[in-house]
């Protein structure tokens, strides 16, 4: 599957990969597409793939993400893949409100 494409995942749940990019670009597309599902009235679950770091403990991607969606807790929800599963490679982001542009130069 291409990188930041949204895809149907389990349970008819709309899923965004951002497997293989950069910290600062995967927080992009996924505060774009995240906006765009809210302003189009979408307000389901979004599964987001970050994967788990090439170490197999916390990755950038999803460490980076989990931070920004805890400091706008106003405007979303989110809970852990391994709240889930044994898999902490995605995050399940739950809309409420737009969220404004990730920070500049993270990861």
């Amino acid at each position: 599957m291409k990188k930041g494409r949204k895809r149907s995942g389990d349970a008819g749940t709309a899923e965004l990969d951002l497997h293989g990019m950069r910290v600062a670009e995967a927080l992009a597309i996924f505060a774009n597409a995240y906006n765009r599902r809210v302003a189009g009235g979408d307000v389901s679950p979004l599964r987001v793939i970050h994967g788990y770091g090439s170490s197999a403990g916390e990755g950038a991607i999803g460490r980076e993400l989990r931070r920004y969606l805890a400091r706008h807790a106003d405007a979303v929800g989110f809970m852990a893949g391994e709240e889930f599963s044994i898999n902490p490679g995605f995050t399940v982001v739950y809309p409420r409100r737009p969220l404004p542009p990730p920070p500049r130069g993270c990861g």
